[in-house]
């Protein structure tokens, strides 16, 4: 399979087999982990607390004679149930489980040779800022055979 598919479903895998939880209201909430990003970028309300990821760039440079090093941004929109302050620390505790996760997989399951978080921001929809949710971007790095760049799970 294509390396972005690959890396996007090893990620996915990864966040689902971790059990994430939070704190919603006075309760503990599973976190749920979608496949696909959901259309319109809107997850619906009965899923949340939710976190979907996506390939938002890929750069390719000549690693040697036959392979390429592919350095590929990787999006996780975290997103909270809910809009009081409750859902910003439904936030930052799913940001460190994240974090937390995606270190401890050893470069998730050696599929990519590096994996490290970049940066987060507020996640915006339709031009309006939602503090409810956030995108946290990784750097992943892969060295793969020019001729085949095919990636299996």
């Amino acid at each position: 399979m294509h390396p972005l598919k690959a890396l996007r479903i090893a990620s996915a895998d990864l966040l689902s087999s971790a059990g994430l939880s939070v704190i919603v209201g006075a309760e503990t909430r599973e976190v749920t982990i979608l496949e696909h990003p959901p259309i319109d970028a809107a997850v619906p309300e009965e899923l949340l607390p939710a976190i979907y990821c996506y390939c938002r760039s890929e750069r390719i440079d000549s690693d040697s004679m036959r392979t390429d090093r592919r350095q590929v941004l990787i999006d996780f929109v975290l997103q909270a149930e809910g809009v009081d302050q409750t859902a910003l620390d439904q936030v930052d505790d799913m940001h460190l489980d994240v974090e937390r996760t995606i270190a401890a997989s050893d470069n998730l399951g050696g599929l990519v040779m590096m994996i490290r978080p970049v940066g987060s921001e507020v996640n915006v929809q339709r031009g309006e800022v939602v503090f409810a949710a956030r995108r946290v971007s990784f750097e992943a790095t892969l060295i793969l055979p020019r001729h085949d760049p095919s990636v299996t799970l």
